[in-house]
């Protein structure tokens, strides 16, 4: 898989005391505001996740999903892994969990384009 194709980051999914915390990477070519990246469906294990209370932690920041679109002044570094924050799930240290994932980005620099980047992965649950 391209770099440009991967939205599941290396760094997988982690437990955290306060849920679980999955890595995500900016499936594009430069660097983005995260005002211009949304993040679609996530399925574990096949089940829709509720992504109402979910948190994007990205460089010792962290802030709700909801508001990601008002973040015009916060660059996503394409080498950079930012996190998707789960609060309402759980898994313990060594499960597995089939993963499924969208963004999809609207670069402000080509007007009307939204590229949708679905990913499915098999993660094995690390400690944070």
């Amino acid at each position: 898989m391209l770099p440009v194709e991967r939205v599941i980051g290396e760094e997988g999914l982690a437990a955290t005391a306060s849920g679980l915390k999955l890595a995500m990477r900016l499936p594009w070519y430069r660097s983005l505001p995260f005002s211009v990246v949304e993040v679609g469906p996530l399925s574990v294990d096949g089940e829709a996740v509720d992504l109402a209370d979910a948190l994007i932690e990205y460089n010792g920041q962290q802030w709700p999903l909801a508001e990601n679109g008002e973040k015009v002044d916060t660059f996503w570094f394409i080498r950079d892994s930012a996190f998707l924050v789960l609060p309402s799930l759980s898994a313990e240290v060594g499960e597995t969990r089939e993963v499924s994932l969208n963004l999809f980005i609207s670069p402000p620099y080509i007007p009307g384009m939204r590229r949708t980047n679905p990913q499915t992965s098999t993660l094995t649950v690390e400690a944070a």
